[in-house]
């Protein structure tokens, strides 16, 4: 076979190249802004937008570097090739924004027709392109612009002498000398949109956004037509005023940094009294007076246990929470500020916005755009829809409360921008942007939920005393009016009678009467509290029980098909083999089977058994031992050993009075989070696994002191443990979904043990390195 070999070359039709510009740049907005950075990347201080109803163009004028000859044809007009990729800090140390080589598709995208004067150190250039040539079929290289060498300058070249807006050219061009002698100009005909005053103030709206308030200094846009006076056409980033909550944030190398201003509570001149009153300590009560409350994590802690140190690099920014709303009770319940007329910040601003450099990173919190709640703080709301005062659960913050600046930079990896200049790849580094921006947030909300919670029982103390002072306020007003009635009485006979008939009827005002009707109501409302505690509690014990069921739903799947396995073998050993001795080997394995299953329903099914739901006096030693003694012949199975010990006094007894499926939860729950801790993967093996329960009588109690040697708590807890204690905290994210924490475990031991008089110390565990650590001290019987 005669095989006649040669290369052939790829090569672009031109309109699939303006098809490539098009994708990128999408929107005339879009295509505004791309034009705007370059200008900054220009190094640029000032740049002017003008759109002339009159001429139907648009002029574009910055007062950069301009672009010599070598720049033009090896970088503007190669599509790719940006000069910005390797080289990207400027002569005034900026950090450029551009690195695709695709923005200058944006003036494709706003006219057809694009006249460019770029004037440099090394001289003056004019560039000139008609963009409907790409819509020809011939190929990319086939297509020209033209360039070649002018005398104009800036303002010659736009010709500001026949501007119509006459004000703005006489202020440009008295003010020219100061903006220096180079730079670049776009003279913008045939455009693809219908402009008209609408769609300036569209753009200077976006072009406000553009910039984050307050940052860049050095760099002036300005938007104008032909109406608009000079006082008016600079660009004004948009101003956060006031907040309830301001938050800055900052990651450094592997940690944190988070302080956190509370500005959203007014306690007027009786604040030193209600501050001990809500017992605020001395160290909370400078967070009130502008001292911020500072944080740090280690960027390790955040998101699943065992993750990887920081993947993005160092970036910091500011958050403000405002609340859009507030109701005249809460007004008074918080001590909240006065908000009355306070603009809607969300609206105003946005939500939660991405800075590159500092230019936005579109379109990451914009109002009424899909990307807007791009934290999905929406969802998470829903999820845990708490009040701020609520006692138990997580008051989580909407996300039309938060706004804020996320800076980031060129330098930051794995935050590269998606292809189509529509916000950040997807990937570990957006992710892990993210996870740090939801710990952020979860430390305001904690804070702040915590004034709340101390404020709402503030609130619900005061509210009892005032009822009660209402209701004496009432009798002694009763007595008062027939005071008055006994002394307008002349006759002392009558004034006799008529003290016996009011004492005949001084139940109606008798305090004593009055008081009676109150205990009797409120022994009413007191047995409805009970019936829903009792309620609470079978809720609680039945969570466990899900706990427990959900973590050996394979073994007990297992145990389900040996006993059926067994039993079909033994059947046919009896029916078809005649072999009696082999099936009643397969009856003892189903038997065996059958202890197990035993074992796993005397710490499931068993706990809400009738007589667990009666409060009474319990010995503490015997309930333990025989409900750990079940949980003994489980975990030996799993190969972990569980050894619990007893101070013996008063005849080994420690008598108290309690519920004890309450106890027993406690334990469960315990034991399955050490379970948990056991299975986390790590790059080592844990030596053995233990756990040790030791039980000791403490004034009219007991204490339960609780370890294993588990891997202990993950480092985003380690500094702050009792944060654990919360609703929805879990220590197990990062694994499988159906084997993924639900948070409620140590929840349901602390609501638990605050039921008992009780307390929790978790303080061992800060310096742990390996293992978990838990004192559990249950109160006195007058519970």
């Amino acid at each position: 076979m005669i095989r006649n070999e040669r290369e052939i070359g790829f090569d672009v039709d031109a309109y699939t190249a303006r098809l490539i510009g098009r994708e990128n740049v999408s929107k005339l907005e879009g295509a505004i802004l791309e034009l705007v950075k370059n200008a900054y990347d220009a190094d640029a201080r000032t740049i002017f937008l003008y759109y002339s109803q009159i001429q139907n163009c648009i002029y574009i004028m910055d007062n950069g570097t301009g672009m010599e000859e070598r720049i033009i044809r090896k970088h503007w007009m190669t599509i790719g090739n940006s000069s910005k990729k390797s080289t990207y800090i400027t002569a005034r140390q900026r950090i450029q924004t551009g690195a695709k080589g695709i923005g200058r598709f944006a003036l494709d995208r706003i006219s057809d027709h694009c006249h460019m004067l770029t004037i440099s150190e090394a001289g003056s250039l004019e560039w000139v392109v008609d963009w409907r040539d790409f819509d020809d079929t011939r190929n990319l290289s086939d297509v020209k612009a033209k360039l070649y060498d002018s005398d104009e300058t800036l303002l010659s070249f736009v010709e500001i002498a026949a501007w119509p807006n006459r004000q703005m050219a006489q202020w440009l061009s008295g003010e020219w000398e100061e903006f220096g002698k180079t730079g670049t100009v776009f003279c913008l005909k045939d455009l693809r949109d219908e402009w008209n005053e609408k769609t300036v103030e569209k753009i200077r709206t976006h072009l406000e956004n553009l910039l984050p308030p307050d940052v860049v200094e050095d760099f002036t846009i300005y938007l104008f037509s032909d109406e608009t006076k000079a006082s008016a056409a600079k660009i004004l980033s948009s101003h956060i005023y006031s907040s309830d909550y301001q938050i800055r944030f900052r990651v450094r190398d592997d940690m944190l940094y988070t302080s956190i201003w509370r500005n959203e509570f007014d306690f007027g001149l009786e604040e030193e009294m209600i501050l001990q009153a809500v017992k605020f300590d001395a160290e909370e009560q400078p967070y009130f007076h502008g001292t911020p409350k500072k944080i740090q994590l280690p960027i390790a802690s955040i998101g699943a246990p065992n993750s990887s140190g920081n993947l993005i690099g160092n970036f910091d920014g500011i958050l403000y929470f405002n609340k859009n709303s507030v109701t005249e009770q809460d007004q008074k319940k918080f001590y909240y500020k006065d908000s009355v007329g306070r603009r809607n910040l969300t609206k105003d601003f946005g939500g939660v916005k991405i800075y590159r450099d500092h230019f936005r990173v579109r379109p990451y919190g914009d109002y009424g755009d899909n990307d807007f709640d791009w934290l999905e703080l929406s969802a998470r709301r829903n999820r845990q829809p708490a009040g701020l005062g609520h006692k138990n659960g997580r008051w989580r913050v909407s996300a039309d409360q938060l706004v804020g600046i996320i800076n980031i930079s060129r330098e930051n990896k794995n935050l590269e921008d998606a292809a189509n200049r529509n916000g950040i790849q997807d990937g570990a580094g957006f992710n892990q942007l993210k996870a740090i921006l939801l710990a952020v947030i979860d430390e305001f909300e904690r804070d702040r939920q915590f004034v709340g919670r101390k404020l709402a029982e503030y609130a619900k103390e005061k509210d009892q005393l005032q009822e009660e002072l209402q209701r004496l306020h009432q009798m002694a007003e009763e007595r008062r009016r027939w005071e008055e009635e006994r002394q307008q009485k002349k006759n002392p006979e009558q004034n006799r009678d008529s003290q016996e008939n009011f004492d005949s009827d001084a139940p109606m005002v008798d305090p004593n009467y009055a008081e009676g009707i109150i205990k009797s109501l409120e022994q009413k409302q007191d047995q409805e509290i009970q019936d829903l505690l009792d309620e609470i509690k079978m809720l609680q014990t039945l969570a466990t029980t899900g706990i427990i069921t959900n973590m050996f739903m394979h073994e007990m799947r297992t145990l389900t098909n040996t006993i059926g396995q067994e039993l079909d073998s033994a059947y046919e050993s009896i029916v078809y083999d005649k072999d009696p001795d082999s099936a009643l080997e397969n009856i003892q394995n189903a038997i065996e089977c059958k202890k197990n299953f035993a074992s796993w329903f005397g710490v499931t099914i068993d706990s809400i058994k009738k007589d667990k739901r009666k409060r009474k006096n319990h010995n503490i030693m015997q309930l333990l031992q025989s409900f750990l003694s079940i949980w003994k012949s489980i975990l030996i199975k799993q190969g972990i050993t569980l050894t619990d010990t007893y101070e013996p006094f008063q005849d080994n007894a420690i008598e108290f009075r309690c519920y004890a499926f309450d106890v027993e939860n406690v334990i469960s729950n315990l034991i399955s989070n050490s379970l948990y801790s056991f299975d986390r993967e790590q790059e080592e093996k844990l030596e053995k696994k233990e756990i040790r329960i030791h039980i000791t009588q403490e004034d009219g109690g007991f204490v339960i002191d609780y370890s294993d040697t588990g891997w202990g708590l993950s480092d985003q807890y380690k500094k702050r443990p009792e944060i654990i204690l919360e609703a929805f905290e879990t220590d197990k994210c990062g694994m499988l979904p159906a084997e993924e924490g639900t948070g409620m475990g140590m929840w349901i031991i602390n609501k638990t043990i605050l039921e008992y008089n009780g307390s929790i110390d978790l303080s061992k565990n800060k310096t742990l390195q390996i293992g978990f650590a838990v004192l559990l001290k249950f109160g006195g019987s007058d519970v």
